[in-house]
């Protein structure tokens, strides 16, 4: 009887988060889950990204906590020149309640994008990816592990309990347009994701995971220190889920030889949602960010309201090759 009302417990909880993908608010350092077509996009050599973002009420345990690891390489260099093709794998882990309920996502995935015009290409990808959700029976607390020092997950459970696992396979595609003169840029793309309708539900076909679409624009003016100014829009609708997102984000260029080349500076406002800074540190071979969220929701009125950090790295191979456009990641 316990097994099942756990199991209940836990569909409800699914029910709740109503299947969402897990978001970022450095959406441009995940281009796997941001639009396929970035894949290998201004890549000179191969790309290592990384997200960790951390969700939790007060001081209490972490509510979410999501971890992003994203591997890019651009192959058949000498074929295509100026195109560009690449492919990449990534793995995401979205964990809630402490590591209670995780989700895992492994995806690989190939775009290409054609140089169309002297200052401008267009490129297309798709991804396959292999989900699985998974209770970590490890993680309960139950009744009788409570002591005299309170509940202690060293006790034994005394509950030969089998909970199940949900996986499924799914394909996700997209297409992006860039241009970039001497003086202005602009980048627009759009994404479909879970086109296939899996279901998520741990007893039935009441848990589906609708289709996931995601706009992206942003435009940028470059000046003659070096410096960049972008201005940044996305949009995702999933399912009853919109999030519409306006942001900036000042690149400085720092001139002389120095271990940090720009420094990055934005806000961003998830309306509805949050409002978060955003600052970040370029350098010939890496870049880094962090953001955190100030919660503009109705939760702020409690004592104890969502809080969200995010920290973000990457490290960029061979990036001092000479290319035609080469950038850190594409806004």
């Amino acid at each position: 009887m316990k097994s099942i009302k756990l199991l209940i417990l836990f569909q409800l909880f699914l029910l709740v988060s109503k299947a969402q993908d897990p978001y970022y608010s450095q959406y441009f350092m995940s281009p796997m889950t941001l639009n396929p077509a970035l894949i290998g996009k201004g890549v000179a050599d191969m790309r290592l990204l990384s997200n960790i973002r951390s969700q939790s009420w007060g001081t209490s345990q972490e509510a979410f906590k999501t971890t992003s690891v994203s591997f890019e390489k651009r192959i058949a260099e000498k074929k295509f020149t100026e195109d560009q093709l690449g492919i990449g794998i990534s793995f995401v882990n979205d964990a809630s309640n402490g590591g209670l309920l995780n989700k895992n996502f492994i995806t690989i995935g190939a775009a290409f994008n054609k140089k169309i015009s002297k200052y401008s290409s267009f490129g297309i990808g798709i991804t396959a990816n292999y989900a699985n959700t998974l209770i970590d029976k490890s993680q309960l607390t139950l009744q009788n592990q409570f002591g005299s020092m309170g509940f202690d997950r060293s006790f034994q459970q005394g509950d030969p309990m089998m909970i199940a696992n949900k996986s499924y396979y799914n394909t996700d595609a997209g297409i992006h347009y860039s241009y970039e003169d001497s003086t202005w840029g602009m980048n627009f793309g759009s994404s479909i994701y879970h086109s296939a309708k899996n279901n998520q539900s741990l007893f039935d076909n009441s848990l589906t995971l609708l289709p996931r679409y995601s706009t992206r624009l942003s435009v940028f003016k470059k000046y003659k220190s070096g410096d960049e100014f972008h201005l940044l829009t996305s949009i995702d609708i999933h399912g009853e889920n919109n999030l519409f997102t306006l942001g900036s984000i000042y690149k400085l260029n720092i001139p002389g030889d120095h271990p940090i080349n720009k420094l990055n500076i934005g806000l961003f406002d998830r309306f509805g949602y949050s409002i978060y800074p955003y600052v970040g540190f370029e350098s010939t071979h890496w870049i880094a960010g962090i953001t955190y969220d100030i919660n503009n929701t109705n939760q702020k009125k409690y004592n104890y309201p969502l809080q969200s950090i995010e920290i973000s790295i990457g490290w960029l191979f061979n990036n001092d090759k000479k290319r035609e456009r080469i950038r850190s990641v594409t806004y």
